[in-house]
């Protein structure tokens, strides 16, 4: 048993551990609300207060003010947080590569500590910003390979320094792509590729170590498993409904098999 394994053990190292990593998380959280923060006191400060003072501005003029400011705020903070938080989530992943991790090590450590910041703006922000530069820029920031004319109507690109997207391909509302898994004690992490002018359907499951060829068309709430190579020009669409030794056969490519079990 390692050094690290035996200190992951103990309830006194995770709980310290616990409160350092929930520590940074409020710094993350604190310095994302500051510039909004800024802005809702220099409001009031430089027009909201004079007002007040002198009697010129009715009691619900003041009120429709503070609200605007207050509006305003909520954009600066989603652009400032997701900006903040993408670099977070790039510098912490530079200690993060593919392949197996124990459960007790510096990777998978620097893993939890990222995806608690991407929790942050999972839950906070991006779904309030779907398909924007905002979005896109976090991505972007946050390590995806993203090309040109790409759509991405999800906010479930989980590890998204380990996803490339070619251009001209649109992912589907609440797509998951997820490059890890945790399997036999240890966590999994591969890269998933999308290539050029694919479309990945709505509510559809993206495993580790995925590769979508180019021209591919991956059906609403189809899931594609882990370390899948899909040729290019693919069609693959959900398997609910049929009976396993059908699916696989659809698998397999029998396709005259699962035509002659729905009947076709």
């Amino acid at each position: 048993m390692t050094v690290l394994e035996r200190l992951s053990q103990s309830f006194v190292v995770r709980l310290v551990l616990t409160l350092i990593v929930y520590g940074f998380y409020a710094c993350v959280l604190g310095a994302s609300l500051a510039p909004s923060t800024a802005l809702v006191i220099w409001a009031c400060l430089r027009f909201l207060s004079p007002a007040v003072l002198s009697g010129a501005v009715p009691a619900l003029g003041l009120l429709v003010l503070f609200c605007l400011f207050l509006g305003a705020a909520v954009f600066v903070f989603f652009t400032f947080g997701l900006l903040l938080m993408g670099t977070v989530i790039r510098l912490l992943s530079l200690g993060v590569k593919p392949g197996r991790h124990d459960a007790a090590s510096l990777p998978v450590l620097l893993w939890m500590v990222l995806n608690g910041v991407f929790t942050l703006a999972w839950r906070i922000i991006l779904p309030l910003v779907p398909m924007t530069p905002v979005s896109m820029m976090f991505h972007r920031l946050s390590g995806c390979r993203i090309g040109k004319n790409v759509w991405i109507n999800t906010h479930h690109l989980i590890d998204s320094y380990m996803i490339s997207i070619g251009d001209n391909t649109l992912i589907g509302g609440e797509a998951v792509l997820s490059p890890h898994v945790y399997e036999g004690g240890k966590l999994l992490i591969q890269r998933i590729t999308i290539g050029k002018n694919c479309l990945i359907g709505g509510h559809s499951y993206i495993s580790p170590g995925v590769t979508v060829g180019d021209g591919s068309v991956i059906g609403m709430r189809a899931y594609v498993r882990k370390g899948k190579q899909i040729p290019p020009g693919t069609r693959i669409t959900s398997v609910a409904g049929l009976p396993f030794e059908r699916a696989l056969d659809l698998e397999r490519g029998t396709f005259t098999r699962v035509r002659s079990a729905l009947g076709a």
